[in-house]
């Protein structure tokens, strides 16, 4: 006598309150990661008005100082800060890559 291999049973009901309290889960990580995202916002937008008051200040010292051509515009680690007429300041994340790193693409390239 061959022992008869028994298949489980499906449990679509199970399977789907299963879902949903993980899909509830989810939601819960979603809202959170919202609210920290919110939260990072309010306080990237405060620096960037410290940072403006201290443009401010720095070219009104400049121009004490004589000083006609202040940079509107500077590089930080990647990041592109730029101050406009307006009093406005505006970050850009940019991809910049090193020249050195040239020497990985002409190995590449069979040039080296």
């Amino acid at each position: 006598m061959t022992k008869q291999t028994q298949t489980p049973t499906a449990k679509p009901m199970s399977k789907l309150l299963d879902s949903m309290h993980l899909l509830e889960r989810s939601h819960e990580e979603v809202v959170d990661a919202e609210r920290r995202l919110a939260d990072a916002k309010r306080s990237f937008d405060e620096q960037v008005a410290h940072l403006n008051t201290a443009y401010t200040d720095a070219c009104n010292r400049a121009i004490e100082m004589g000083e006609k051509n202040f940079p509107e515009q500077f590089a930080l680690r990647g990041l592109a800060i730029t101050f406009d007429d307006e009093g406005g300041c505006s970050v850009e994340r940019r991809a910049l890559v090193e020249p050195y790193e040239l020497l990985s693409w002409a190995k590449k390239a069979g040039e080296e």
